[in-house]
């Protein structure tokens, strides 16, 4: 392949069929019944409010219990196939990465990247060909896809390099050179263990529900910012 829109072009019936695969497994939540209880009140008094509160969800257990019921089944669908999903949402970012790997022709690390990232990616480097896009809680979205698609790849090892370490850090923590760690987020902490695949978070944070939105960015990742760097804007 010569040129990324080629490569776009030729990856394209693959990736239709990976979104199609991962769009199964989310509708079977989609699809479900979302009971919700509401409560409101007029008593000032806390223990008559929560006598109350705890009367009025008794009943509308009762009231809803079928709903609930099919509810609580498609969650239970849904998490049974979450790896699976996340597999597809991983050989998605593989593509993605490559595609950035291939045809990336950035060099330079932008300024305003957080101090941490600067300190492992240097310019005209390979890394530095990842240092692109929109950015999400701070980060270059061509970052997120090559720490998400290297977690997805090494799964089996216990820790990945300090580049992609730093990547998910910042993804759960969302913050800046100066702020303080807090809040983790544990769709993307890495030292919580809770998961084994982040593939399917990734894909989330970046907003690819469908194969339009994806190829957006790749787009703009690969043929705008090309354009850009050959016109020196």
């Amino acid at each position: 392949m010569n040129s990324p829109e080629e490569y776009i072009q030729k990856t394209k019936s693959a990736v239709l069929k990976l979104f199609d695969g991962i769009n199964s497994y989310n509708e079977v939540l989609c699809n479900a019944p979302t009971p919700i209880f509401n409560f409101s009140s007029s008593f000032s008094d806390e223990e008559a409010m929560a006598k109350a509160r705890n009367q009025a969800y008794e009943s509308w257990i009762l009231e809803n219990k079928d709903t609930i019921s099919l509810s609580l089944k498609a969650q239970k669908e849904y998490f049974a196939e979450s790896f699976a999903s996340a597999t597809l949402c991983g050989s998605l970012l593989q593509i993605a990465a490559m595609g950035i790997q291939l045809f990336s022709q950035n060099e330079e690390i932008a300024e305003d990247l957080p101090k941490i990232l600067r300190s492992v990616i240097k310019s005209k480097s390979k890394l530095a060909k990842f240092c692109i896009g929109r950015r999400v809680r701070n980060v270059p979205i061509g970052l997120v896809i090559y720490a998400g698609r290297n977690q997805f790849n090494h799964i089996d090892e216990e820790k990945l390099n300090e580049l992609n370490v730093t990547i998910f850090k910042l993804l759960a923590s969302n913050w800046s050179d100066a702020a303080e760690e807090v809040n983790k987020d544990l769709a993307f902490d890495l030292e919580e263990k809770l998961l084994i695949n982040f593939s399917s978070n990734i894909t989330g944070l970046l907003g690819w529900k469908s194969y339009e939105l994806y190829d957006s960015d790749m787009h703009s990742l690969l043929i705008e910012a090309e354009s850009e760097i050959s016109t020196g804007s």
